[in-house]
């Protein structure tokens, strides 16, 4: 049985903006847009849901110019995600208002260490693969190794590969995730990373990398600790929540979308700090992402959220199951602590 943190993963793959074609959009979702005229940055948007439409580079260069005439500032991000169940695009517009803090992240890297050619065109070969196997309906995966394995043959054999290599080239992975100032190549490692023998030094090496300076890598860095902490609570404890928390109140979708993720792990024990952490730097951001209407990427939200309010497991389960967020926000925004 897949679990729900793999299934948010494989409907939250990719900034795809340049895959091109005939796209349909099924949801439009803004973040960051606390006393922002949401509803006027919509209707000045040139998409609408339901449309067809090219996710492309030329569409959000329009997008970015629609947000400015409305608000007089740019968009933080604007990030074309593939595809929910019905296979239909998303399209999420993060926003500069009051539930965005701009992140601090580490300078890039000027080492030039690289990977071989064979390991970069392995990495292009299991991109193109999940792809393939998300569009044909097989974005199912099981993490319970501590990494990602797909039920999909073919893509299962190029992350098995990567396995392979990952156990017999640990110290060059973890060489180029700190040191190789090429951004593919880090974000070669911290996916490979993720598929090494689970360390103490894998683990710092990824934390290290979640305030990787290109949100590529930070997006494979925060995945491979997630997948890692939902499998293994022992890891999970392991893992400082204070690397992640900047992450969910980020003007980035990508870090808002995996930092939930891994943050939905690591609050499972219910540490009272980390909770009251969350509640006091992130709550506005968590709750705008707990009204997603797509469940795969609201639904980490809407347990942390739960959490903080006090609800117990059995009763929050059962509202994310029969997608009530408004019940959820109702409880936490009316606890007094």
């Amino acid at each position: 049985m897949p679990s729900r943190a793999l299934l948010l993963l494989m409907l939250s793959i990719a900034p795809a903006a340049e895959q091109g074609g005939d796209a349909r959009l099924g949801e439009l979702e803004f973040f960051g847009h606390k006393g922002l005229d949401v509803d006027a940055v919509r209707s000045a948007l040139p998409l609408r849901e339901g449309d067809r439409f090219e996710p492309s580079a030329g569409l959000k260069r329009v997008i970015a110019e629609r947000v400015v005439e409305v608000i007089g500032r740019g968009p933080t991000d604007v990030n074309f995600v593939c595809c929910d169940e019905r296979q239909a695009w998303m399209v999420y517009v993060g926003l500069p208002g009051s539930s965005t803090t701009p992140v601090v992240y580490r300078p890039t890297p000027a080492g030039d260490t690289r990977f071989p050619p064979e390991i970069v065109r392995l990495r292009d070969e299991l991109d193109d693969a999940t792809m393939t196997a998300v569009m044909s309906g097989h974005g199912s995966e099981d993490d319970s190794q501590g990494y990602s394995l797909s039920s999909e043959p073919a893509l299962r054999s190029k992350q098995m590969a990567l396995r392979a290599y990952a156990l017999r080239s640990e110290r060059l992975i973890i060489d180029v995730l700190d040191r190789s100032s090429d951004t593919r190549h880090r974000a070669i490692a911290a996916e490979a990373l993720g598929y090494a023998r689970t360390s103490d030094r894998q683990i710092a090496a990824l934390v290290h990398a979640c305030l990787d300076s290109n949100d590529g890598v930070r997006n494979d860095a925060v995945r491979a600790l997630a997948v890692l902490a939902r499998a293994k609570a022992a890891v999970a404890r392991r893992i400082p929540a204070a690397a992640v928390i900047p992450l969910v109140a980020s003007g980035i979708w990508t870090d808002r979308n995996k930092g939930i993720m891994l943050l939905d792990a690591l609050t499972e024990r219910r540490d009272p700090r980390l909770l009251r952490q969350l509640r006091d730097s992130a709550l506005d951001s968590l709750i705008e992402m707990a009204r997603w209407r797509s469940r795969g990427h609201a639904e980490s939200a809407r347990v942390v959220l739960g959490r903080i309010a006090g609800i117990a497991e059995p009763r929050l389960r059962q509202l994310v199951q029969d997608d009530q967020p408004e019940a959820i926000i109702s409880a936490v925004t009316s606890r007094r602590d």
